[in-house]
């Protein structure tokens, strides 16, 4: 009976040796490059649209009240922050919301909360340092202006 008891308590032992010194494996994270590359604080470095008559050529239309507006991007949300240099909208939407990277389209899905509206900004440039989109703004449908952002970290 001592010796059953012996093996019995072994037995135990070892199986706690073994569930103790086993370590779970860390998670995988699946997040693509592109959507990592996104999860930081962007600066506007420019703003610009095709010259009229001229549509290789850029127009700027940033403003000095813009250089130290952010925009953060997380995980799930982006907030858009008219920085201390306050800037009026009409140029640019000032919002915050939800966001989605489209990889098969190479393009940024913003669902801004307050007021409700919905953007898609094809990535033109994406690194370590800069981010480039382009979009249609059709604030006022009968001239649709093709806007292209430069931010950078």
């Amino acid at each position: 009976m001592k010796i059953t008891l012996l093996k019995m308590l072994a037995t135990a032992l070892c199986c706690s040796i073994v569930f103790v010194s086993c370590k779970k494996d860390d998670p995988v994270d699946n997040t693509p490059e592109k959507v990592k590359k996104m999860l930081f604080d962007w600066k506007i470095k420019s703003i610009s649209v095709p010259k009229a008559g001229q549509p290789t050529v850029d127009s700027a239309l940033t403003k000095v009240c813009m250089n130290d507006d952010v925009i953060r991007f997380n995980k799930t949300a982006f907030d858009f922050q008219d920085a201390a240099n306050k800037c009026d909208s009409t140029i640019f939407y000032y919002s915050k919301g939800s966001w989605v990277y489209d990889l098969t389209n190479d393009s940024l899905k913003l669902n801004a909360t307050n007021p409700a509206k919905y953007v898609s900004w094809k990535v033109v440039t994406l690194n370590d340092s800069v981010l480039k989109v382009r979009f249609v703004d059709s604030l006022n449908p009968a001239q649709k202006l093709n806007k292209t952002i430069e931010f950078k970290k």
